[in-house]
């Protein structure tokens, strides 16, 4: 299968997955295509538990043990095993085909390479995905438009996603709004053009990412 027949959602952490493996395997369901996961094992994670000074702190322990770059791989099969049962029940639920890749690097890196092979890229390393919300409500989904054809495709996107999901839809024109104002943090999921992407503020990305087109 060509790679722009596919959605991609790239992770780094498996407690993120659950609720965006349905949007991404609604996105696949509504695009005819198959989902593409890509789970990125962090190198700077290695390399601190490389450290000898490095420890951690287990949910259930008393006290603070030496964490050990074999504990970072054995975390790392265990989060990739969730992620294929996860895959397995989203995929069954929306009847889509699946798989699934590892690669090790950092996130943004991994994100940035995959949108050569990809026109749907969802970036799930954001602090608040729908899966922390605390109570049930619509998820909300912010559609950021450039005011060009990318901006119109990017919104076709969103609204059909949306419908999907039984999600609020909102769109932001980037050219009207200040730039921290189009990428407040009061989204679910944000929804832009891939060639938008260079005008995200630092340190601004409060949501997961969905990049239509392929921003090369």
């Amino acid at each position: 299968m060509a790679a722009h027949e596919q959605v991609t959602m790239v992770l780094d952490d498996a407690a993120v997955a659950a609720a965006l493996l349905d949007a991404s395997c609604a996105l696949a369901q509504l695009m005819r295509r198959e989902l593409q996961l890509v789970y990125v094992e962090s190198r700077a994670a290695l390399a601190t538990a490389a450290l000898p000074s490095t420890q951690v702190l287990a949910r259930s322990a008393a006290a603070w043990a030496p964490l050990a770059p074999a504990d970072v791989e054995r975390g790392w099969q265990a989060e990739a095993a969730r992620l294929r049962t996860l895959a397995g029940r989203a995929g069954a639920r929306h009847a889509v085909g699946w798989s699934m890749r590892v690669v090790r690097g950092a996130l943004d890196e991994a994100a940035m390479a995959l949108r050569a092979e990809t026109d749907l890229l969802l970036v799930a390393g954001a602090p608040a995905p729908f899966a922390s919300m605390r109570r049930p409500r619509r998820p909300h989904v912010v559609a950021l438009d450039n005011g060009e054809a990318s901006g119109r495709a990017a919104l076709q996107v969103a609204a059909q996603l949306a419908q999907a999901l039984g999600a609020k839809l909102e769109t932001r024109k980037l050219a009207t709004q200040p730039p921290a104002a189009a990428w407040a943090g009061d989204a679910d999921l944000l929804v832009l053009p891939a060639d938008a992407l260079a005008s995200l503020p630092a340190g601004a990305r409060h949501a997961p990412l969905l990049l239509v087109g392929s921003g090369g």
